[in-house]
């Protein structure tokens, strides 16, 4: 066309800007833009705002600003643009500012404008701003555009007010594939995975779902540890050539090994993509089951793969050290992090060597490590310490580490049960008495201890406490079947300890089992077995 001597006009140049957004040819961009000047179309805000596009497509900010800053008149496409582009490419602050400048301006929003920056509040988990976008997007009908609605469920899951985020999703009258994968990822958020499991089964009724739906809900699956579930949805991932896409094979991992069963994610780790993620999946899973001598040859396998370990692996091999007693080889791994593998430690890596000191008795020595690290402690590091002295009864020290935890954290309640198990196991009832009455007034609630175990395909809930199972008579039944004959055997706290006592709960219980024949009964029996393990110190 140049050569033909045609000048290009509007529609020419916001295309061929464009073109060269879609292709990331910056150089080419940078040519037709000093043609624009030349030519006096810098005066002209389509082009400019395809400029911007153009160079926030090609990751050139400050060429993108010039263009902003130097436009005399800007329409809601310029703001858009920026604002747009700032979230896209993981500046939501930048967003958030540009758009309260759009506002200070006057310029009305159009519904990528409101969705852009209610994905930016998501992202810094700034509520009261995106509430208020949620008002205007109502006020203005954008709320009826599914790309603001799906990023307003986003924000509430992410703000930890996933009831919102159901609301504006049953509102939605043609709900795509973002949609469902947006409340079932947001319901795992919050912990309401048995929901997240039910909307995904719900999902496919009408939809299929894609890759990021499966990782939410194997997700969901491994943290109840919903084995046939999870099943289930690796068996739809092989039949859909999802299996093998993206990170749907560390997702099934993951899953295998949460929920107890190495053999299957031995099978999945040997038959995928091998990189630093699934080894460290495979080495968080012998962390959890104290396998500190396994997880050393695992990540020594490891190096001889030639695969980089990197900060979650450091994480994972120390907790496995620290839970398996391995103090000598823990506090190797951990000056050979930086030394030898060029893994710069931080304050997690350094929680987990409080930790293993502190497991292992040597309680001063994990005190005066926590003076002397190079970072400012904080309550996770206290809190390591303080779950130390809970298992090794130092009240003393445990104080210390409990009062630097108040000083900057007085609402977790984790921090506040540790205390009080540490005063009940040194029998400081006084003490006890203490915390208990702080935690009431300051309006701290213990969540109830809950069970699950999936009978069949269906998961079964079990709170503490809680009489609203369906079947909770035939469940109270079975257990007090139990403990009826447990107390004539002479099966109690007293003696619970003795292999013949343990033989003869054991046998009841497999008795019990025998007779059972609906699943509710079935799985509050296999909830006292989950009892009876913890009390006998018995493996699974």
């Amino acid at each position: 066309m140049r050569e033909l001597g045609i000048d290009p006009d509007l529609m020419t140049m916001t295309s061929v800007l464009s073109a060269c957004d879609l292709v990331g040819d910056d150089r080419l961009g940078r040519e037709i833009h000093g043609y624009v000047v030349s030519t006096g179309l810098e005066a002209e805000v389509s082009v400019c705002n395809s400029l911007i596009q153009m160079y926030l497509g090609t990751r050139n900010w400050s060429e993108a600003e010039k263009v902003f800053c130097k436009m005399q008149s800007k329409d809601v496409v310029s703001w858009t643009s920026m604002i747009s582009g700032y979230e896209d490419n993981g500046f939501p602050v930048r967003a958030v500012d540009t758009y309260r400048l759009m506002e200070a301006e006057g310029v009305m929003p159009d519904e990528i404008a409101i969705a852009s920056a209610v994905s930016a509040c998501a992202s810094l988990s700034f509520l009261n701003m995106g509430m208020k976008l949620h008002e205007l997007a109502d006020r203005t009908g954008y709320i009826s555009y599914i790309i603001v609605a799906n990023t307003l469920i986003d924000l509430y899951s992410k703000c930890k007010c996933i009831d919102k985020g159901l609301e504006v999703f049953h509102r939605i009258h043609e709900k795509n594939v973002i949609s469902w994968t947006s409340i079932i990822s947001g319901l795992r958020l919050n912990n309401r995975s048995f929901e997240a499991i039910f909307y995904f089964r719900q999902m496919k009724l009408s939809l299929e779902p894609n890759p990021i739906s499966l990782i939410a809900v194997l997700s969901a699956s491994a943290r109840i540890g919903a084995l046939m579930c999870g099943k289930e949805i690796h068996a739809y991932a092989l039949r859909t050539n999802l299996a093998f896409d993206g990170y749907v094979p560390n997702a099934i991992l993951d899953m295998y090994v949460r929920c107890g069963r190495m053999g299957p994610a031995w099978s999945q780790f040997n038959g995928c993509r091998r990189d630093i993620s699934a080894w460290n999946i495979m080495l968080t899973g012998f962390a959890d089951r104290n396998k500190g001598k396994r997880a050393v040859e695992f990540f020594n396998e490891m190096i001889d793969s030639k695969v980089n370990p990197d900060e979650i692996t450091f994480i994972s091999l120390l907790c496995a050290c620290s839970r398996s007693g391995m103090v000598k080889e823990g506090l190797e791994y951990f000056d050979n992090m930086k030394n030898k593998y060029h893994v710069s430690p931080n304050l997690k890596h350094y929680a987990c060597i409080v930790d293993l000191l502190g497991r292992a008795g040597h309680l001063e020595d994990a005190y005066e490590y926590v003076k002397k690290m190079p970072f400012k402690p904080d309550q996770a590091i206290w809190g390591a310490l303080l779950n130390a002295c809970r298992i090794h009864h130092n009240v003393e020290l445990g104080e210390v580490a409990a009062q630097h935890i108040f000083e900057v954290d007085q609402k977790s309640v984790g921090y506040y049960v540790l205390l009080c198990n540490l005063y009940a196991g040194c029998s400081k009832w006084d003490e006890l008495a203490g915390v208990r009455k702080t935690m009431r007034e300051r309006g701290l609630i213990v969540d109830p201890g809950c069970s699950w175990i999936e009978v069949k395909g269906k998961v079964h809930a079990f709170l503490s406490g809680d009489e609203f199972h369906p079947d909770i008579k035939q469940v109270n039944a079975v257990l007090k079947t139990f403990y009826e004959k447990m107390e004539a055997t002479g099966v109690n706290e007293a003696n619970s300890g003795s292999e013949d006592a343990s033989k003869a709960e054991c046998d009841l219980f497999l008795l019990d089992v025998r007779l059972i024949s609906d699943t509710s009964s079935l799985s509050a029996a296999f909830s006292s077995l989950s009892i009876m393990t913890g009390r006998h110190g018995w493996t699974s």
